[in-house]
């Protein structure tokens, strides 16, 4: 089984809908989409309705105490993670209903660790533009899209208790294991990176990409 793991907030529930509309599409059969968030009994309650609503594949609801950084609330999702896999589910992106397949099939190939994909669509709604990001140009070994993180979840270190970048420090915890990884490549269609104005990075860091 792969767990999803999802961070969100209230102000972002628009676009975590989309992305569950995502994961309940997916045609890798055995997964759960963990959704875990600080906010408040309101924002849980209709969390949880949320999940009873989708009958696709099981969702779960988990509160952890406000205040928390990115980075401690993808821990916590880890932790409570069912699957023998996890994969990184960001709740303002899209995705393709082969994303899970295709990356678990590349990593069980390969006999491998963890899987990335090496390109993303990106996609500026605002702007009317989408763009497709080769991160196979960037030098080895970071020559992947550092948010699409597949792997044993057994094999998985801590997140750094950040409130952005914690993609990247856990990557590079992850080559300091010496931990395979399976790189895809030209399957950008299945993942679109979306800048909506409220992005944790900012404008200028998506037109950098």
């Amino acid at each position: 089984m792969i767990s999803c793991l999802m961070i969100t907030q209230a102000s972002r529930l628009a676009l975590a809908k989309l992305a569950i509309g995502d994961f309940a599409a997916q045609t890798h059969a055995e997964r759960e989409l963990l959704i875990v968030h600080d906010g408040s009994d309101a924002f849980h309650a209709e969390l949880e309705a949320l999940a009873l609503s989708v009958r696709a594949a099981p969702l779960r609801v988990v509160r952890h105490p406000p205040g928390s950084s990115l980075g401690a609330l993808r821990n916590a999702s880890v932790d409570v993670a069912q699957g023998e896999f996890i994969c990184q589910w960001d709740d303002d992106d899209r995705y393709h209903p082969e994303r899970l397949a295709l990356q678990w099939r590349a990593l069980c190939d390969a006999q491998a660790d963890f899987s990335y994909l090496c390109d993303q669509l990106h996609w500026f709604p605002a702007r009317g533009e989408l763009y497709w990001d080769d991160w196979n140009r960037e030098a080895y070994p970071l020559n992947v899209v550092q948010g699409s993180l597949l792997g044993r979840r057994m094999r998985m270190p801590r997140y750094a208790e950040l409130a952005r970048g914690e993609d990247t420090d856990v990557l590079l915890k992850i080559l300091r294991q010496g931990d395979r990884i399976a790189r895809v490549r030209d399957a950008g269609w299945s993942s679109i990176y979306v800048y909506h104005g409220a992005n944790t990075f900012d404008a200028a860091h998506h037109a950098a990409i």
